[in-house]
């Protein structure tokens, strides 16, 4: 407030306000990060255009200019390890950089890495004039103003008035009338993937949302990266996911027809899925003694009801012990209460916890919510259960480089955005995870794994799921596919939606 605490007497000392001796946490979380010797070094293992990128950015920064900069490529380019290069080469020379990405898996990739939302104090609901809750007398404030590079992962999974928000918050802070502040920006990412979710979105409305259709786009330097270090271990089937992504796989009664051998035959909705459960969870009782062969193997589905059904089942199988935790659920409105507590039980909006939620000793969950970001607890953390109590679980952190670090979950209150449409406002208070056998599509974006099943009981529903859920196996002998046939036709098993706009594809290739 401006006020001076001297003059309140509340201390004996007079307490002198030297800037120097000001401490801000926000900056000293950020200055010790650790730099890893392997990532300095692996300067000198970038491919050739690579090391153009490498080389651009790093003289925009260390020659005090400014730029933005748009690292294209498909899954496999080596998006992830060039970035992890840059972050290393500028913070060894004690330069602040950060690194966030649009989900919490890819952020836990990055060292250091968050998502865009909590380190930028993104609101939730976004519209024209939307900016980031970032005062100018803030920690954050001060480490934006010391800060020289952004890298943003997967940006084009996150809605352009997010990034219209953090430009407006940075030219604010840093008194610039230069996009982003003057900060060196580099986003990345690849526009096959999944786009901005706009809930009951058209067509027109999605691609309104994504970064080509802001007026910042046409300022940005597109660098590509075509080398697919991927591709080397299955060059057939790398091709054929470009063509998906790039929607120029031919199609049949606008369906295309998967690949036989990806393909597991369907015989009822029970039996075909537990023969998916085999093939990505062939030793499940054997995992616990290897924890990582567990969390590179996942079932993907478009939906989260689906999610729900296969981890359920999952966790039926998973050897040990079960302890379930309920949450409590109550009523804005208190005399309500006791006619609805039913009701809410039953109720999961998006982003919640289930009222019932099933564990077992070393089963692997992802956390739901931003707890402590800056200790890796942020959105899309996966983590192993290592002990239960009443009111906490022991969890060890099992992605990013907070890997191996235990921490306590407590239960914390849930409530439905504002533009969810429930019948009534309730508030449920459970612990903020769920089970991570299965996760949806637009989830697991950014990830890699050793076996992957997609189910798709019914098509995906928007631009690039097809593509994401596929193009996460490495090879095509680690991934299967069933498909429920439409209409109980079980000879049609094949053939699916795969949903490309191709506006988005055209315009990203206009800088």
């Amino acid at each position: 407030m401006g006020k001076d605490i001297n003059d309140y007497n509340l201390v004996d000392n007079y307490i002198t306000d030297n800037e120097i001796d000001k401490q801000y946490k926000e900056i000293n979380e950020q200055l010790a990060i650790v730099v890893s010797k392997e990532d300095i070094l692996a300067a000198n293992l970038l491919n050739l255009k690579q090391k153009n990128a490498f080389d651009l950015i790093l003289n925009t920064i260390f020659n005090n200019q400014t730029g933005l900069f748009f690292i294209d490529g498909p899954g496999g380019t080596g998006k992830t390890f060039l970035y992890k290069t840059i972050l290393a080469a500028v913070r060894s020379k004690k330069i602040i950089a950060l690194a966030v990405a649009s989900s919490g898996i890819a952020a836990s990739i990055l060292p250091g890495g968050r998502t865009a939302h909590s380190l930028f104090k993104i609101p939730l609901h976004l519209d024209n004039y939307s900016s980031c809750s970032v005062s100018k007398q803030s920690g954050l404030s001060k480490l934006l103003q010391l800060t020289k590079l952004i890298i943003w992962d997967e940006a084009p999974m996150s809605n352009k008035e997010a990034i219209e928000a953090l430009n407006y918050m940075l030219k604010d802070i840093n008194n610039s009338t230069l996009p982003f502040g003057g900060k060196v920006i580099v986003f990345g990412g690849d526009f096959r993937q999944v786009l901005p979710v706009v809930p009951k979105g058209t067509r027109e409305q999605m691609i309104n949302a994504s970064l080509v259709k802001s007026e910042l786009w046409p300022l940005f330097t597109k660098i590509t990266l075509t080398d697919n270090m991927r591709a080397k271990q299955d060059p057939l089937f790398s091709n054929y996911l470009l063509n998906i992504g790039n929607g120029t796989e031919p199609t049949i009664d606008g369906k295309i027809q998967l690949l036989s051998s990806m393909i597991l035959p369907y015989e009822d909705d029970d039996t075909s899925l537990n023969n998916l459960i085999d093939f990505v969870f062939p030793d499940i009782n054997n995992y616990t003694e290897n924890m990582n062969t567990i969390l590179n193997r996942v079932i993907l589905t478009p939906k989260n009801e689906y999610v729900d059904h296969i981890n359920k089942i999952l966790i039926n199988r998973f050897p040990g012990n079960s302890i379930k935790y309920y949450s409590f659920d109550e009523t804005v409105d208190k005399n309500e209460q006791g006619v609805q507590e039913d009701f809410m039980n039953s109720l999961t909006p998006s982003g919640f916890p289930a009222h019932e939620l099933t564990l077992k000793l070393n089963c692997p969950i992802i956390l739901l919510r931003n707890i402590n970001t800056s200790e890796g607890l942020c959105n899309g953390t996966r983590l192993i259960c290592r002990q239960f109590g009443s009111n906490i679980i022991d969890a060890e952190i099992v992605t990013g480089d907070h890997c191996g670090k235990r921490i306590f979950l407590p239960r914390i209150p849930f409530t439905p955005l504002e533009n969810e449409k429930n019948i009534f406002p309730f508030k449920r208070t459970q612990f903020p995870i769920r089970l991570s056998f299965a996760m949806t599509i637009n989830k697991v974006q950014g990830q890699t794994l050793d076996s992957v099943g997609v189910f798709l009981p019914e098509p995906v529903f928007s631009h690039g799921q097809l593509y994401v859920a596929l193009s996460r196996a490495k090879t095509l002998s680690a991934l299967r596919v069933l498909i429920r046939p439409p209409s109980g036709n079980e000879a049609d098993n094949n053939h699916t939606l795969n949903i490309v706009y191709e506006e988005i594809l055209l315009l990203s290739n206009t800088i």
